[in-house]
């Protein structure tokens, strides 16, 4: 093979940068290198091919080459930064620079490019959620991981979420890939489930001619004709599942899965179990530390935690059970915790999905309504208290709250519908506002 020959068959792209930016050579990239066109890219300047975050980075490894002696031109060491292709998405690169002398007191670099997704890992993703990156952004991520976009294959990878079985999440890196996502999830409402059989720790092959007519019209468009599912259980339990789709070339078996990809694919069904094991983990602990044990309404702590980030616009509903001791004297806690329970649940039935609802005390309830002036939240106030009309226990003991309300702009809005409250305690089966008694 000619050294023309070998510099093509490379899947890594080879550049030769000048001193200003400019790209004189670019060999590789077999296949396409990022989408980006190689044959077209001498001629443009490295800066047009990075995202903005990248460029001042990039500029100062330029600027700090300037003093560079021929003894130490070579010497850089290979850093990690983006290429953006034609859609505008950026791939992490691994950056691997080697610099060159030019008559004697001028320079040049010539540089390896190799994509991360080339290394066999899944880094990308675990090192967006080590970065603190929203769990959107990692999902995407994981459907970046493998993904291949050259002359000779294809495939896209959706991460179908299941932790809400009844209505799955469909999840696409890019947003040109929103319509097969969109097809799959029309799929999957038929009742159709591709992992179906498939046990944890497999992959398969799946014939796409058996695919709802939602998904193989967006396929046949295409011309695609492969797809391999893998589940991803988490403690025993089918969490989510990763669908690829794509094309491959017509001499290839589209139902045989070779053993290197069967191996990446588990590498990515294993991130990506330990990502939603961490994910639970992390909801169980904020449940924990902002929910009430007994009604499951946020807790005391959160409430005012909110009530400190909450704009100052709308109002405050303070919700007491009248004579609430007497049930617990003449029945027991067990008969009290269950007043408590059915009047959070009433309380939620009344509210505004936006409303925030929370137990601060042993009878005692705060709604924050935000947004709502005087009069909407006296309307949702008399409607909590005639939810609980109906609310009578075995023994015959009927149940009754007093509210109070205030608005949101006061000094200290919970100190004054709590007064408020106490007024309609005194009046009995009524509702007060926070101005005078």
């Amino acid at each position: 093979m000619d050294t023309d020959a070998l510099l093509d068959s490379m899947r890594g792209l080879i550049i030769v940068v000048l001193r200003d930016g400019t790209i004189e050579q670019a060999r590789g990239g077999f296949g396409g290198f990022l989408g980006l066109d190689v044959a077209s890219l001498p001629g443009t300047n490295v800066f047009e091919h990075v995202p903005p975050a990248d460029a001042d980075e990039l500029a100062l490894y330029f600027i700090e080459s300037v003093d560079e002696s021929a003894s130490t031109i070579a010497l850089p060491l290979p850093f990690r930064m983006a290429v953006v292709d034609p859609d505008g998405f950026a791939h992490p690169v691994d950056v691997i620079p080697t610099g060159k002398m030019i008559n004697g007191d001028d320079w040049s670099w010539t540089v390896l490019l190799i994509p991360v997704a080339l290394n066999g890992s899944n880094t990308r993703s675990l090192d967006l959620e080590i970065g603190g990156a929203p769990r959107d952004a990692v999902r995407k991520m994981l459907c970046e991981e493998l993904r291949v976009d050259n002359a000779n294959y294809t495939s896209r990878w959706l991460l179908i979420d299941l932790a809400e079985p009844d209505s799955p999440n469909v999840i696409v890196a890019r947003p040109v890939d929103q319509v097969i996502a969109d097809a799959v999830s029309v799929g999957l409402q038929t009742g159709w489930k591709p992992w179906d059989g498939l046990s944890a720790g497999a992959s398969a092959s799946v014939d796409v001619t058996a695919f709802p007519d939602s998904v193989r019209a967006v396929l046949d468009e295409r011309g695609w004709t492969r797809s391999i599912v893998a589940p991803v259980f988490v403690h025993g339990k089918l969490s989510a599942a990763f669908l690829l789709v794509g094309g491959v070339p017509s001499d290839y078996d589209p139902m045989s899965v070779k053993r290197n990809v069967a191996a990446r694919i588990q590498s990515l069904v294993r991130a990506t179990t330990m990502l939603i094991e961490r994910w639970n983990d992390q909801d169980r602990l904020h449940a924990a530390a902002t929910t009430d044990e007994l009604t499951g309404l946020i807790n005391r702590r959160e409430l005012f935690a909110r009530l400190g980030s909450e704009r100052r616009t709308g109002s405050l509903l303070y919700v007491d059970v009248d004579d609430f001791k007497s049930v617990n004297d003449r029945l027991g806690h067990t008969a009290g915790d269950e007043v408590l329970v059915q009047l959070a649940r009433r309380i939620e039935s009344v509210c505004r999905p936006q409303d925030g609802i929370g137990r601060v005390g042993g009878d005692e309830f705060v709604v924050v309504l935000p947004g709502a002036d005087a009069e909407l939240a006296d309307q949702i106030a008399r409607r909590i208290v005639e939810s609980v009309d109906d609310l009578r226990l075995e023994s015959g003991l009927t149940v009754s709250v007093s509210v109070g309300s205030a608005p949101l702009d006061v000094k200290d809005p919970l100190d004054a519908a709590d007064q408020a409250m106490l007024r309609a305690k005194r009046r009995r089966r009524e509702v007060a506002g926070s101005g005078p008694a």
